[in-house]
């Protein structure tokens, strides 16, 4: 009743080129990659190496710096107040350094994803719609919005921060400039990641995808994908452990009603957007497997006349029962489910953690 099905003849010619073409623009069309790339670009040499490389993102990371050479002759009372407000330039600037860092080294690792997908959608007649969709979120204007919010939000965050009461940073030019690059930054950043986190549920929407009969958790692209979530979800549960720190000690310097709305709110979003970005992947993800097994196991699930009729047919219903069996208890993942459920508790965890700190304190 269960058959292999026959092989189709691999993926459709120039599908996987395209593909591969429409990733390698993102080097000059992802808004925080082509930063990343843009003084590795314009240095004498036409190879990359780890050098330029981190050149080239040091020096997109730290380039307010020049700004305030400029203002601390145009304008010195608008440069950095006191060595809180240095050293708080200073951690926004290595923030940027990783955020562009990683941004780059993630657009590399994702073209080994190329060949997987491809093959994966090979046989499905919506596969070029991957594609679009990816050119779609290379659009500037989508981008720009995102980064612009982001900047908008860090210099609200820091104008929130200056009026707190006791000693804490100034809000100078100088200051605000540094802020709202990280905010730029990290709109960007985020913008990619609620991307790479929608790719699922986007191959959820492709009908005779090619999962591997035997076990379709063990397709290759299924793998590939769950390694890199898994990589996703280690830096956002990072990103959320800083964030709350950070707003533990601003909260520490008792700020005002606006500002401690603010340190309460920001951290739960950040949570919020944590979970989806690492845990909605593996759920769809899941379900395209288990509608594949479902698939698969059909033809045993046909209505029959009655049990007897079913259960007395010649040589068939050993088999029938052992097939649906088998397939009946496949997983869905090729990870541990425990290892998802860990990352949520963390994440919730350490949510109700700072809230009722906050809340004591």
């Amino acid at each position: 009743m269960v058959e292999s099905p026959a092989p189709t003849g691999g993926a459709v010619p120039g599908f996987a080129d395209r593909l591969a073409g429409t990733l390698e623009q993102g080097h000059r069309r992802a808004v925080i990659v082509a930063l990343a790339r843009l003084v590795a670009v314009l240095l004498p040499g036409a190879r990359v190496t780890w050098l330029t490389a981190g050149v080239s993102v040091t020096a997109m990371a730290a380039w307010p710096y020049l700004a305030d050479l400029a203002l601390a002759f145009m304008a010195p009372g608008q440069v950095f107040g006191n060595a809180r407000s240095a050293l708080y330039a200073l951690s926004t600037t290595v923030v940027c350094v990783a955020m562009l860092g990683l941004a780059w080294g993630a657009w590399g690792h994702a073209g080994k994803l190329v060949v997987p997908l491809a093959d994966l959608v090979a046989d499905s007649p919506e596969r070029d719609r991957l594609d679009g969709w990816l050119r779609r979120r290379m659009r500037l204007p989508g981008q720009l919005l995102s980064a612009f919010a982001g900047a908008a939000v860090s210099a609200g965050m820091l104008a929130l921060v200056a009026v707190q009461r006791g000693d804490v940073v100034e809000p100078t030019a100088a200051l605000y400039l540094h802020n709202c690059w990280m905010g730029f930054l990290g709109g960007n950043t985020l913008y990619w990641l609620v991307t790479v986190a929608d790719l699922p549920l986007r191959l959820r929407g492709h009908t005779r995808l090619r999962l591997a009969w035997i076990d379709p958790a063990g397709t290759f692209a299924i793998v590939r994908l769950c390694h890199c979530y898994a990589l996703v979800s280690a830096a956002m549960a990072l990103g959320v452990v800083t964030i709350e720190i950070a707003a533990m000690v601003l909260a520490a310097r008792n700020p005002g009603p606006a500002a401690g709305a603010f340190l309460l709110g920001f951290p739960v979003a950040a949570a919020a957007i944590a979970l989806y970005v690492g845990v909605q992947p593996y759920v769809t993800l899941s379900r395209i497997v288990r509608r594949h097994l479902d698939e698969v196991i059909a033809p045993l699930m046909a209505p029959a006349a009655g049990p007897s009729d079913a259960l007395n047919r010649v040589g068939r219903s050993e088999d029938d029962l052992q097939a649906y069996a088998y397939f009946g208890t496949l997983r869905t993942l090729p990870i541990r489910t425990a290892a998802i459920l860990q990352y949520v508790l963390g994440i919730v965890a350490s949510v109700i953690v700072y809230i009722l700190q906050q809340i004591l304190s």
